[in-house]
């Protein structure tokens, strides 16, 4: 997003984003951008002062007595938890810091007012349901907001507040579920497949969609022979639930884009139409950044990670967890860079005569 707005693509008769749409970390930036869509710099100078000053203690507690309490009472669990006859619920980290954060930072009475005026169509926020498995989508719009059926999945029309951002942003897991009128949630990105769904059920014709996965690899990958460690499998679990779904959602909106053209008749009632997506994702693997930066990761955590394999394996993980502002300042200067990079395709998405 900075780097959009380097190039001047952010101004609001350039791009005019009226609607927002956001799962997992990805709920927090769509969130504070609705909330400043009257004033795109300074939404994006509100996520930088987030972003580029985050510490983990900002995000979960760090301290040893926490930390310590949590591991003492996952070890009795899996030790005396079938003698006893049940656990009681609890997640590796406690995220109490975070709410306080989105609580603090986040210009509610601001988003309220852009849903009001009309500036801002619709901000729609992901999260599942972890007791039936399905999505949810959480939409604040105007009472005229058109709502949509899916299978699997609930539209919740409500004022969006930080327990709704915090239950999109729950990392399986680690994070504790976060419950909301009776129901718990956690991370939008597990049950989202189709990402793009909400915005064009919300009538874009036109996404710029941000993913935080480099294009796939491709050829041949030279790969350990030894059995992979509960870290590695965790980091692959993580991986595939909550970064493939847009590549392969840009991917099924380019086919149906170009369906539409093969199959245009001019009839009004043709349910389909061309959605016009720009796609933005990071040339290098960000695993490899927080590879270099994992030392940064409160060391009792770093401790309780080791439990689950070697230095190396959890690589994977280190990613989710690096909640720091080097590592984060690291990714938006590659942003910067990317955008920069794919200048000419950007610039030719937001031109005018852009049908």
């Amino acid at each position: 997003m900075r780097g959009l707005l380097d190039l001047g693509m952010l101004d609001r008769a350039v791009a005019g984003f009226d609607t927002y749409v956001g799962s997992s970390a990805g709920s927090i930036n769509s969130t504070v951008l609705a909330a400043h869509a009257d004033e795109p710099a300074v939404g994006v100078a509100a996520l930088e002062g987030i972003w580029g000053n985050l510490q983990a203690n900002q995000v979960f507690r760090t301290d040893v007595r926490s930390l310590s309490g949590i591991g003492v009472k996952w070890a009795w669990d899996l030790t005396f938890g079938g003698a006893i006859g049940g656990v009681t619920p609890k997640s590796l980290l406690d995220t109490t810091p975070l709410r306080e954060l989105l609580e603090e930072r986040v210009p509610w009475d601001r988003l309220d007012a852009q849903v009001e005026s009309g500036a801002v169509h619709a901000l729609a926020i992901a999260a599942t349901d972890l007791y039936t498995a399905d999505g949810t989508t959480f939409l604040h719009g105007s009472a005229a907001t058109k709502l949509w059926h899916r299978r699997r999945w609930r539209i919740e029309p409500t004022h969006i507040r930080a327990p709704h951002v915090l239950a999109s942003s729950a990392i399986p897991i680690f994070f504790p579920s976060v419950e909301i009128a009776g129901r718990h949630y956690g991370d939008g990105s597990v049950r989202n497949t189709a990402p793009l769904s909400p915005a064009i059920n919300l009538g874009a014709e036109r996404i710029v969609a941000v993913s935080v996965r480099e294009p796939g690899r491709t050829g041949a990958v030279a790969l350990p022979t030894e059995a992979p460690t509960i870290a590695q499998i965790a980091g692959v679990l993580l991986d595939a639930v909550m970064l493939d779904a847009i590549e392969v959602d840009v991917e099924h909106s380019a086919r149906v884009n170009s369906s539409v053209v093969a199959c245009q008749t001019g009839d009004p009632s043709n349910p389909f139409r061309r959605v016009d997506v720009l796609w933005l994702r990071p040339s290098t693997n960000l695993t490899a950044i927080a590879a270099d930066l994992a030392h940064r990761i409160p060391a009792v955590v770093r401790y309780m990670m080791r439990g689950l394999g070697s230095a190396e394996s959890i690589t994977e993980l280190s990613s989710y967890l690096l909640f720091d502002a080097a590592f984060c300042q690291r990714l938006i200067d590659l942003g910067r860079a990317d955008v920069e990079a794919s200048r000419v395709e950007i610039e030719s998405f937001f031109a005018p005569n852009n049908p």
